[in-house]
């Protein structure tokens, strides 16, 4: 952690077993011991990104400006986890953003553009790049790193998909301090297995955060209601009252306004079919 008027960063620990704390927490500390300090009291959050199952939710990060969710074709992208963390933004309110990496292999990005575009349409704000062939000058004068400046983003992504490879093009020192800090805390995991917020480098502005987080293969949306999940797709939220029944669930019921803009063509149907995999999904959590 950061105290303020000092620019070495302290391992943080809390009295007695409080545990609901995460990156990105504002907090009272005081210094205790070389290079460590103990945490007082929790400051309120302005938002917090989590994502959870049927028994347990995850903290990522909190008092965060936006999200960038790093996508790329090899691994295949799963467009289904990605809508997820959409959900989750969307619910949080906090701004999101993709960026597509690995622009290199042209052929591969080639066949997720027709996805990209829908996102784009759906006034997503999508970035594409290559953060392991990018040059230093191009990257400094892109779209998406100008997107970072002057704010604190959270990086989220599946596992494979370049996230670390673009935090250490934008702090040079990253995979060393994570191993610092690994160390600092006899943690034993691997680098990947926790959160960690690192100021950009030059010739980022002042104030320009980046918070790593481990790649995943699971989201889950337990926290969040159909309802909520509903109104976090952006080309349903005016058509959420259209429906015949006021629980529609979207499914095979009569007279659903989704179903037939989905038929219409007015809503993506590969979309649609991710709404009914989570629908199925929380239906199971609340038969537990």
């Amino acid at each position: 952690m950061a105290i303020e008027g000092e620019t070495r960063e302290r391992i943080a620990l809390t009295r007695g077993r409080r545990h609901d704390l995460c990156v990105g927490d504002e907090v009272e500390a005081q210094p205790s011991g070389i290079g460590q300090a103990v945490i007082e009291a929790l400051h309120p959050r302005r938002n917090l990104m989590l994502r959870s199952d049927a028994t347990r939710s995850k903290t990522l990060a909190a008092n965060i400006d936006q999200i960038a969710y790093v996508l790329a074709a090899e691994p295949p992208f799963s467009e289904q986890l990605a809508v997820r963390v959409l959900c989750a933004a969307a619910s949080a309110r906090i701004p999101l953003l993709w960026l597509a990496n690995k622009a290199d292999r042209a052929e591969s990005t080639r066949v997720l553009h027709p996805r990209l575009a829908v996102y784009r349409r759906l006034g997503l704000k999508v970035f594409e790049l290559s953060a392991r062939y990018d040059s230093p000058e191009a990257m400094h004068r892109s779209d998406w790193f100008a997107a970072l400046q002057g704010r604190t983003t959270l990086l989220l992504g599946q596992s494979g998909m370049g996230k670390s490879t673009l935090i250490n093009r934008l702090v040079a020192d990253a995979a060393l301090r994570t191993q610092q800090w690994s160390l600092a805390l006899q943690s034993g995991k691997h680098t990947t297995t926790f959160s960690r917020s690192f100021a950009l480098d030059s010739p980022a502005v002042p104030g320009s955060r980046i918070i790593d987080s481990p790649g995943f293969q699971q989201f889950g949306l337990a926290h969040l209601t159909l309802s909520e999940i509903a109104h976090a797709l952006p080309e349903w939220k005016e058509r959420l009252g259209g429906c015949r029944f006021h629980n529609c669930r979207h499914l095979g019921e009569p007279d659903c306004a989704i179903r037939t803009a989905v038929d219409r063509g007015e809503v993506d149907a590969q979309r649609m079919r991710i709404w009914e995999e989570l629908v199925e999904e929380q239906e199971r959590v609340l038969r537990r």
